[in-house]
């Protein structure tokens, strides 16, 4: 089975990075699509992203990273993926997801995996990490250490 993980993981987190490792534990594939939104300007360059998640997760052999340049169904059906991976944290994660689920499925027939969060990283997100550098703190326990060397070594 092919699977696509999406996300905008601007910056990726070992959140992201766990979903990645138990999702690559049953599937032959897995594909993690950076998504780039037209309307935001993002905190990591969109290449670059894909750069660092690469780095992350090169002691996975099953896994590719992509730019997503298209609709997440689209990309998906492009790419053979059967699959479409999420992470949640909470219920609220889970209340915006199902209605991505049912859409991605209504309108591309590609069914959606939710992975929980484990407990000890519940808490963690792109946008805590972006806070967290903001207000100068450290953020090596929440970022692969790839992500973190760029962040910090790029911090306003």
């Amino acid at each position: 089975m092919i699977a696509l993980f999406p996300g905008s993981f601007d910056p990726f987190t070992l959140g992201h990075l766990d979903v990645v490792e138990r999702a690559c534990a049953v599937c032959e594939r897995l594909i993690i699509g950076v998504g780039v939104n037209p309307r935001k300007e993002g905190f990591v360059p969109p290449a670059l992203r894909r750069e660092l998640i690469e780095d992350a997760t090169s002691h996975l052999r099953n896994v590719e990273v992509v730019v997503l340049s298209g609709a997440t169904v689209d990309e998906a059906a492009r790419m053979g993926a059967t699959l479409i991976v999420k992470g949640v944290r909470s219920g609220h994660d889970v209340d915006y997801e199902a209605a991505q689920a049912a859409l991605n499925f209504d309108v591309g027939g590609v069914d959606t995996w939710w992975i929980p969060t484990r407990p000890g990283l519940s808490h963690v997100s792109s946008s805590a990490v972006r806070e967290l550098l903001s207000l100068q703190k450290d953020v090596s326990r929440y970022v692969p250490e790839a992500v973190e060397r760029y962040l910090t070594d790029n911090r306003s």
